[in-house]
């Protein structure tokens, strides 16, 4: 195992310097620099509530998976995921997935197999709805719909299938299902919008891209952060072509930044809330 963890450190190096050399060659930073200086803070601000939001959600469908068997409070799982979401999205080769047994164990004493395979089943989940929504929208999208009106209804259409598959296999709570759904449509929107922003993509283009690289980040080989899986991912699915290369991977790292950035700072306050809390327990104890 531990031999494992070491060549899973390594190659994750190697793919992250192998990733910063191909965006250091394919970046035209001056430019980059202009383009995240030319979207509004404003925007910037609600790119990142709409982020916070999906975290809101997919803390949510945590609760109601653990809820009826721990008694969890939602604020236990939203710290839960907060931990959980930094370390998968910080730490080399998806490494970080192994918090979650960890951390259930800690704290409501979760047997490993138990939650490794609510892991799976959340890791299942995610899956198929963002499957679903991205079949919907190719075809819509195919179609020369609007953007919005593409991603509206494939939310509707995955919503509907969701629902008469939960009906017949009993499988999650329909709340769970829900805030799954609506974290990816949230999060979709979201980056889809900053990516048209930054790169000056088309709207169906932009919601390609965001949909290109979320499936990116499921590859088993991943360098720290995702860096250059994400990028590449959003740059081919866009269908932009070579000519605008610069500018969607240069868009796409901005909004991964941001998301990036969003996962390590709303972890170390996961992580101070938590030292807090113990500290608050143990003067209670010694009182």
């Amino acid at each position: 195992m531990r031999h494992r963890r070491v060549v899973a450190g390594v190659l994750g190096l190697l793919l992250g310097g192998a990733a910063l050399v191909w965006m250091g060659r394919t970046l035209d930073l001056p430019a980059l620099r202009r383009s995240a200086a030319a979207v509004p803070a404003w925007q910037w601000g609600l790119a990142s509530t709409g982020i916070l939001l999906s975290y809101a959600l997919r803390a949510a469908r945590l609760h109601a998976e653990w809820q009826p068997r721990t008694g969890a409070r939602y604020a236990e799982c939203l710290q839960l995921f907060l931990l959980h979401n930094a370390a998968a999205a910080w730490l080399p080769m998806r490494s970080g997935e192994a918090g979650y047994p960890l951390w259930l164990h800690r704290r409501w004493q979760v047997p490993p197999g138990e939650s490794l395979r609510s892991l799976l089943w959340l890791r299942v989940q995610d899956a198929l709805v963002l499957a679903l929504l991205s079949a919907t929208l190719w075809t819509a999208l195919a179609a020369d719909w609007p953007a919005t009106a593409a991603l509206a209804t494939a939310a509707l259409a995955t919503g509907v299938v969701v629902a008469a598959g939960v009906r017949l296999t009993h499988r999650g709570s329909g709340r769970g299902w829900l805030c799954c759904l609506g974290n990816w449509v949230v999060k979709l929107a979201v980056i889809a919008a900053m990516l048209a922003a930054v790169g000056a993509l088309p709207a169906a283009a932009a919601l390609r891209g965001a949909v290109g690289g979320e499936w990116a980040g499921v590859l088993p080989l991943q360098a720290p952060g995702g860096l250059g899986s994400y990028e590449a991912g959003v740059w081919i699915a866009s269908g932009s072509g070579q000519a605008a290369l610069a500018t969607v991977v240069g868009a796409a790292l901005l909004v991964h930044a941001l998301t990036l950035g969003l996962a390590g700072l709303t972890g170390l306050v996961a992580i101070a809330a938590a030292a807090l809390s113990n500290r608050n327990t143990s003067a209670l104890q010694t009182t």
